[in-house]
């Protein structure tokens, strides 16, 4: 069967968006049938209804993009009876090479992370919520990366907060509880800062639509308000990001939530973030002004952000906080691919990206499958627990090894890839990103410190006695586990597919003219 009739092009752009939000209340609006015709809910009919929704998903992703890559951008413009109500200050959401890289990105992790809860959430109580809820955040995530306006924007990034706090207390314990109040705080300190900045530049330029306000910016970079307004955008954005000093949420809200959302946090939420930060700076601000250069300010963050996750994690003991930590220095290491502002920085990041997400999505799912199996995330506790889930603990083990950038896994060539632009733009652009490469590795080898120590606890150690208890993980939590081991591995051995996805998402992200003047309604 041809998968192209499936694919409507007129509404290609927002369809990742639509099939979650259906899929959402499906799951919602079926449940609560049951409910009040059986008094009870069939067994895996919420995990089904959301494995589907989020395939769909998936699928339309892959269609989306073969449109992008064969037509270039596409856009999707609000009409109501027949009247479009597009730019400058209508309702557009545009796709090109980086959107759809994302939103893919996003759906099958949402597809995995829904798998693998088949078996990990199969105890707990209110399951429709739990698969709402993870189908309107990613419903909201790909909504953000496909906005073309700033105020479409804000509304999917506040929605993609509510779900997403909900969540880390979902099981409603105190610790869940206590995470998702300082999450809710530093994200309301965030999204604060991003409504203000979008206010000013309202002021500015008199339009929300990116199109119009990267022509007006763009031409005109000298007003001295800019640099305000790069500064507020880029700190609310780095909130959700998990940039330092912005990332005293993440070392709480990672460990307590349930870990298949922990997965979702680490592995794509916080990439919402760094898209922030990365397209609105791109899109809207000149490399270099009389004022400001912000990827110049970007390289410093990531330096400082990546040390600080190191020296974090090391002094860890609770497993799934030690790779929280870990993901601030990952996004130490995304910020200083694209601060080199070069087009070979934004396709190594992208593919960063994408490497990143795998690495600690499956990271976080082997650390569940640990807790489920004995009750405990303490590294002691966990000590030769691989002599009892050999399955896990190797799917872990690839995990870290793709981290520490081994070959033939998929973060070496993501590690080595990122050095390389750091060290390219320190010869051709300013020696300050030669510091910056050398900083980076400088933390590179430090972050071996805890993830030797993370295999030589699972591995090696003698087995402890409660470790010596565990119980075999459940097929679905190892399904979504060995298909993302499978992709290090793969990727690893033969990485261009996958590379040239992030190769044209980098060029996407640097040539932004026909995104502009889609968003704009420019000929």
């Amino acid at each position: 069967m041809q998968l192209d009739i499936l694919y409507i092009p007129g509404l290609g752009v927002v369809m990742p968006v639509v099939i979650l939000v259906v899929s959402a209340l499906l799951v919602a609006v079926i449940s609560e049938a049951c409910m009040v015709v059986l008094k009870r809910v069939p067994r895996g009919l919420p995990d089904g209804l959301a494995i589907i929704g989020f395939a769909f998903a998936v699928l339309y992703s892959y269609l989306l993009g073969s449109d992008v890559w064969t037509n270039g951008v596409r856009s999707f413009v609000w009409s109501w009876n027949g009247t479009e109500y597009g730019p400058p200050m209508g309702v557009v959401l545009a796709a090109d090479q980086f959107s759809v890289m994302l939103v893919g990105l996003f759906s099958l992790m949402g597809l995995i992370v829904s798998i693998y809860s088949v078996g990990y959430m199969s105890e707990d109580t209110g399951l429709p919520h739990y698969y709402t809820l993870l189908l309107l955040m990613v419903a909201s995530m790909n909504g953000v990366v496909i906005s073309g306006d700033l105020f479409t924007l804000f509304v999917f990034y506040e929605t993609m907060g509510a779900t997403s706090f909900v969540l880390v207390a979902f099981r409603r314990n105190w610790e869940g509880i206590e995470a998702a109040i300082k999450y809710l705080m530093m994200e309301a300190i965030g999204s604060t800062l991003v409504l203000y900045s979008a206010s000013l530049l309202y002021g500015l330029t008199g339009t929300l639509n990116l199109g119009v306000m990267s022509h007006l910016l763009q031409t005109h970079p000298d007003n001295p308000v800019v640099p305000v307004v790069v500064a507020l955008m880029s700190a609310g954005f780095a909130v959700k990001g998990a940039v330092v000093p912005f990332a005293a949420w993440l070392a709480d809200a990672h460990p307590a939530a349930p870990s298949g959302i922990s997965a979702m946090l680490s592995g794509v939420v916080i990439k919402v973030g760094v898209y922030g930060i990365i397209r609105m700076n791109t899109l809207l601000f000149p490399i270099h002004t009389v004022y400001f250069n912000w990827p110049l300010l970007l390289g410093i963050f990531a330096v400082v952000t990546m040390t600080a996750g190191n020296f974090w994690a090391l002094t860890q003991s609770d497993l799934k906080r030690m790779l929280a930590y870990s993901s601030i220095t990952q996004i130490g290491f995304i910020l200083f691919a694209f601060g080199t502002a070069t087009e070979f920085g934004f396709q190594t990041g992208s593919f960063y990206i994408i490497n990143h997400a795998l690495s600690k999505g499956l990271l976080f799912l082997c650390a569940g499958a640990f807790l489920h199996a004995i009750g405990s995330r303490d590294l002691d506790d966990l000590s030769g627990i691989g002599k009892r889930m050999p399955v896990t603990a190797g799917f872990f083990a690839i995990g870290v090894l793709s981290l520490m950038g081994m070959p033939p896994l998929a973060g070496f060539w993501a590690k080595l890839l990122i050095l390389t632009a750091g060290v390219q733009a320190g010869l051709l652009v300013s020696s300050y990103y030669l510091v910056f490469s050398i900083l980076a590795i400088f933390n590179a080898l430090l972050a071996l410190g805890y993830y030797l120590r993370m295999i030589h606890t699972v591995w090696f150690r003698p087995l402890s006695e409660r470790a010596a208890g565990a119980h075999r993980t459940s097929r679905t939590m190892t399904l979504g586990m060995g298909v993302l081991a499978l992709a290090l591995v793969i990727i690893g051995i033969y990485p261009a597919p996958v590379y040239s996805i992030a190769e044209a998402a980098g060029s996407a992200l640097m040539n932004f003219g026909s995104l502009v003047a889609m968003l704009s309604g420019s000929p």
